[in-house]
């Protein structure tokens, strides 16, 4: 078989092809193909890169990539400096600078046909602003109680003060900063300071209904006497606490009349100093005693 000579172009190559495949297509003599001269034909060598000018492959969709993505790239630096800006500006910059006429400071203004002029020495008085003060409900109490104000005093009534003359009061009823380690923070009634070892005497008529003086076992409420009595219809208890030892004689179930005597002040049981802790309980509540007895007993 005799080779052909090497392709120099490839036009040329083409036309072998076309020519080796319309051989194969032709029946050969004999009834049997050459297989052999259309694979030499197939297997021709390609064409030199010196003699044929090649040209390079461009891919259009790798490049519409590239230029989105620096589009994109773009367009987010501009939108985060466009933040950057937004947020360094202050909020009136976007606002026409106002007039010193429209922000109060003209001395004079003027329409058509009318003119107004105002003075320079114009003063306005502001008035001081009033302070404002918060106070707890203990500072309440102790500004209530303790500001030279006394309670009680004589009365005839079936309903008395402790002491027949006004007493000072160092603690008032209800929630106070606790005045000692065993003291409670919550102040079920009030202490009456009339001095030390000054005579008390019962509210009502009642019946001794409590009675520690000691001997029954240590009481934070010290020598304690709580009486028992019926105030129109209601039952209700007065408690005398922290009085001198050995100051009364009353005993359990004792019947007292109102404005007998009950004890000396003292400070036994929890107490920072000599007073009276003087309790009112109305139908198993207790309450302040100071409104009670004032709309029961009287102001004095």
């Amino acid at each position: 078989m005799t080779e052909l000579p090497q392709a120099t172009s490839r036009r040329e190559l083409r036309e072998r092809e076309r020519a080796a495949e319309l051989s194969r297509s032709r029946p050969q003599p004999g009834g049997r193909d050459r297989p052999s001269r259309a694979r030499s034909v197939e297997k021709a060598r390609p064409v030199r890169a010196g003699n044929a000018s090649a040209r390079p492959v461009v891919r259009r969709g790798s490049r519409a990539r590239t230029i989105g993505s620096r589009l994109l790239s773009l367009a987010a630096m501009m939108f985060a400096g466009a933040i950057v800006v937004g947020m360094s500006l202050p909020a009136n910059a976007f606002y026409p600078a106002a007039s010193d006429s429209s922000n109060g400071r003209a001395t004079a203004s003027s329409k058509a046909g009318q003119s107004v002029t105002v003075s320079s020495d114009e003063k306005v008085e502001v008035g001081a602003r009033d302070k404002v003060q918060v106070l707890s409900w203990a500072q309440v109490l102790a500004q209530k109680y303790n500001n030279g104000a006394k309670i009680g005093g004589s009365g005839t009534g079936a309903i008395r003060w402790p002491f027949p003359y006004p007493v000072h009061i160092s603690s008032g009823f209800g929630p106070r900063i606790a005045p000692c380690k065993g003291c409670s923070s919550y102040h079920e009634g009030v202490d009456m300071v009339p001095g030390d070892k000054a005579a008390i005497f019962s509210a009502s008529t009642g019946v001794v209904t409590k009675r520690n003086d000691g001997s029954n076992g240590y009481d934070s409420y010290g020598n304690v006497v709580v009486i028992t009595s019926k105030v129109n219809g209601h039952t209700v208890t007065f408690t005398y606490a922290h009085m001198t030892t050995g100051s009364s004689a009353l005993v359990l179930g004792q019947t007292v009349e109102v404005g007998d005597f009950i004890g000396l002040v003292g400070e036994t049981g929890e107490a920072t100093g000599p007073h009276l802790h003087f309790e009112v309980n109305v139908d198993g509540t207790t309450i302040d005693p100071i409104p009670w007895m004032t709309a029961n007993a009287g102001p004095n």
